[in-house]
């Protein structure tokens, strides 16, 4: 996917694929991951793994075909390729002590693209929830005991680990060209150099940064967001925000990537404590960064330098996961099945035909029955103009954005 977080990808073709979904045996709360044709994603309650032929949803193999397709936990987080292997995280987020959070498997394992078999098992202690980043030539993944593990991808082996501040719940690592991860942990946020095998910086605060993959922009701008109880905050927040003495505040953070030095902050919402996920994931294009709140129930564009916030967009529901933006339109889900785009410029919804404004596109529900558990906490996928995005129902969509946009 990339630092900045944006799941957008160019295939090379004009047209769409129509409109079509694609069915799994439990909930999907990953962003399906789509190469060469095929679409890879796991599922949350069972570990049960899928392969599909993108084109016509044909399964190539499962959970259960042409055998046992499992991981040993909860998938929770992307599947990620480098065309020789699938590598799939598993874990869950009980907590076995007060520093593990994970209990039963946990670990990294590697799959075989073609037929789903298992080719290595890396066990660790504590969940591995996060999606893990290849970069030169290892695997990192985040574990809910404080480790940064890399991990050779041949063969699954152990290369070396270094200890974090605390442990990682669903902060997937963002890796740029020059070595450096970040990823939140336990009220931090740390930028590691891989090459120097060690922290490079860290910033201390309370806040739920261990449950948001961090964004890095171009212009060396790394954007998380946290939630922080009331009860926390410091004399300054309480002197700017002092009607916010109920619940919880929702914070959006810029740092600079190489010092870890704090360049903006902003309140994005408050209220009372939000169930599971309860943090937005940001997405950075073109010098913004675009992000949910389930506090507001709405998206927000920031200008990625300054900090200043530059529209915000009200959705029917909770908005956890992150943006896609693409030709110069935003796509975003929320928890009630609600799809949505809006125009990246001004936050504002697209209007058909007649002139009206296009209206949300209802897609899943969850299988749980629960009103505020569909689309999260991944968000969309967009290949060319092709929408795909995963659902708490047990599917995949897939949405011809052209036929969507222009009714």
């Amino acid at each position: 996917m990339g630092p900045e977080h944006n799941a957008v990808f160019d295939d090379g073709e004009d047209t769409a694929l129509p409109d079509a979904h694609y069915r799994t045996g439990d909930q999907v709360r990953a962003a399906p991951v789509i190469v060469d044709g095929r679409l890879y994603v796991g599922n949350h309650a069972t570990g049960g793994l899928f392969a599909f032929s993108v084109d016509d949803g044909k399964i190539l193999w499962s959970d259960s075909h042409p055998g046992f397709r499992h991981a040993p936990n909860w998938v929770h987080a992307e599947t990620v390729t480098d065309g020789k292997r699938v590598y799939v995280a598993y874990g869950n987020r009980a907590f076995q002590s007060a520093d593990i959070r994970g209990t039963g498997a946990s670990g990294v394992m590697a799959v075989d693209p073609e037929t789903g078999g298992t080719l290595w098992n890396h066990p660790t202690v504590g969940e591995v929830m996060p999606t893990p980043a290849l970069w030169n030539g290892l695997l990192y993944a985040t574990t809910g005991a404080a480790n940064l593990r890399a991990i050779d991808p041949k063969t699954g082996e152990l290369a070396w680990k270094l200890k974090l501040p605390g442990w990682v719940s669903m902060s997937s690592p963002a890796v740029t060209d020059d070595g450096m991860l970040y990823v939140g942990a336990l009220d931090s946020v740390v930028g590691v150099d891989l090459q120097r095998k060690k922290i490079a910086w860290r910033h201390d605060e309370k806040g739920s940064f261990t449950d948001v993959p961090p964004a890095v922009g171009k212009d060396g701008v790394v954007v998380i967001t946290a939630v922080k109880p009331y009860a926390a905050a410091t004399k300054e927040e309480r002197a700017q925000y002092p009607d916010k003495g109920k619940g919880f505040m929702h914070f959006i953070y810029g740092f600079d990537a190489s010092s870890g030095k704090l360049l903006w902050k902003d309140l994005l919402g408050s209220g009372p404590k939000q169930d599971n996920n309860t943090s937005g994931s940001p997405a950075i294009a073109d010098g913004r960064v675009y992000v949910g709140s389930p506090y507001t129930k709405s998206v927000f564009a920031y200008d990625i330098g300054s900090g200043e916030k530059l529209w915000e967009h009200p959705a029917q529901h909770k908005v956890k996961g992150a943006p896609a933006i693409a030709d110069g339109r935003v796509f975003f889900g929320d928890t009630g099945g609600l799809l949505y785009v809006v125009d990246a410029e001004s936050g504002d919804a697209l209007k058909r035909k007649n002139g009206r404004e296009l209206p949300p596109r209802k897609l899943g529900g969850s299988l749980s029955n629960a009103k505020n558990t569909a689309l999260a906490p991944a968000g969309p996928v967009v290949i060319g103009n092709t929408l795909f995005v995963g659902s708490q129902d047990r599917y995949i969509y897939r949405i011809s954005i052209p036929d969507w946009i222009n009714q």
